[in-house]
């Protein structure tokens, strides 16, 4: 289970970074629309909250092998 977990956060946290640096490069061109930057930002938190929670998933399940 906690392979899955790992795989699964690492795959977010892949997509974190390349949606941080399109976000990045956007800004700082100045080329984009206020709702695009919005919805690329709500993606960014979502992906975020997701991450943190795979982390306490997998927190909690090398706790309950170390209790087997």
């Amino acid at each position: 289970m906690i392979e899955k977990l790992q795989h699964r956060l690492q795959h977010l946290e892949n997509d974190h970074a390349a949606l941080d640096k399109k976000i990045d490069g956007l800004e700082k061109t100045g080329v984009f629309g206020d709702i695009t930057l919005e919805v690329l930002k709500k993606q960014r938190l979502h992906l975020k909250d997701e991450i943190a929670k795979i982390k306490l998933q997998i927190a909690y399940e090398a706790g309950q092998q170390e209790n087997d």
